[in-house]
């Protein structure tokens, strides 16, 4: 198997619509590569075909860092056949692209079930454990196949009563991607991770999302006496949703407008006509010291279920990956995160 590069958005979009891949995100998309460009990440996007037939696309975007150089694959490879037997064909091919652009090794965030059989598949490829994730791999996950009333009485009836509650008071919600709208999710986006204590996406990169996202982007908010209370965006990208910025400054606690927000973004995603609404990151399990699991709950009031990832997954070029290895492990520690293998 040979891979060939492919440089055109519809035969790579339309790969990932016409077929029904198990997992795939916005990360997925030709959109999300040229967003990686607009901020000067070389991006080659490779494909094999099978008698003039598509079977698997990969992007490999170069991160070039002070201390080290990789290729990453998020949400990727997308491939129509035996995932490891077809991994296998091209690793060699992979690792030389990998020694001619001048990198240490290769991280892939796979979208493959997180269980031992997997993590025993990628380790007989010589794939080693990364040692710090990139992007969501512990995910939740909601059936919009569903109708509005059976995904309103999957919540939880406190939730609902808060969601009747701020309808009763009148809570205004505004959907639109005016200039000021995104102005304000940038505000409370950076005001709300200063007081929580996450790192906040920058002005730039959300404004850039708008950019390379245009059709499949909405910003969704909850306003209580003409003051926003809660606001979020989803990106949505062919039959998936993703909940992805959002931020919040509630003092309606009695019927927190939190609730009214994500379940109006929910009906918006399912009359946009997706089928999943991924709620992104969460935590692996219910520890209280995981970072994210004040958001976590939230996200699993919503009702349906967890799909997890394979941890990342390192294809190691040279030995200078083990001083990666080291930074990153110690920082990963430092912030408290960790991931769970399935036993066998």
């Amino acid at each position: 198997m040979q891979l060939k590069k492919i440089d055109d958005k519809q035969v790579w979009n339309d790969f990932i619509k016409t077929n029904s891949f198990e997992f795939y995100s916005f990360l997925s998309s030709y959109e999300w590569w040229e967003f990686k460009e607009g901020f000067w990440f070389p991006v080659l996007r490779y494909g094999i075909y099978n008698d003039n037939r598509l079977i698997w696309i990969v992007p490999l975007i170069k991160t070039i860092a002070k201390r080290w150089s990789y290729l990453f694959v998020p949400h990727t490879p997308l491939i129509l056949w035996s995932y490891f037997d077809v991994l296998w064909q091209i690793k060699n091919q992979l690792i030389q692209i990998a020694k001619d652009e001048k990198t240490s090794f290769i991280r892939f965030n796979p979208p493959v079930n997180n269980s031992f059989e997997n993590y025993e598949k990628f380790k007989e490829l010589w794939f080693h454990i990364a040692p710090i994730h990139e992007h969501a791999e512990d995910t939740h996950l909601l059936d919009l196949t569903k109708s509005e009333e059976e995904l309103f009485q999957q919540i939880k009836k406190k939730d609902r009563y808060y969601i009747n509650r701020a309808v009763k008071e009148w809570v205004e919600i505004r959907i639109d991607n005016e200039q000021d709208h995104i102005d304000t999710l940038i505000k409370m986006h950076q005001e709300h991770s200063k007081k929580v204590g996450y790192h906040a996406f920058s002005e730039k990169y959300i404004k850039n999302l708008y950019k390379y996202f245009p059709n499949n982007i909405k910003t969704i908010s909850a306003s209580y006496d003409w003051q926003i209370e809660s606001i979020l965006m989803t990106i949505k990208f062919w039959g998936t949703c993703v909940y992805y910025v959002a931020a919040s400054d509630i003092k309606s606690k009695k019927f927190s407008p939190n609730y009214i927000c994500q379940w109006e973004a929910i009906k918006q995603a399912k009359k946009d006509g997706a089928k999943i609404y991924n709620f992104w990151w969460v935590a692996p399990d219910d520890n209280p010291k995981h970072p994210i699991q004040w958001v976590t709950s939230f996200k699993r009031k919503w009702g349906w279920y967890d799909y997890f990832l394979v941890h990342a997954q390192d294809l190691i070029v040279s030995p200078k990956y083990w001083i990666t290895w080291l930074f990153e492990t110690w920082r990963r520690i430092k912030r408290g995160y960790y991931y769970v293998i399935p036993k066998k």
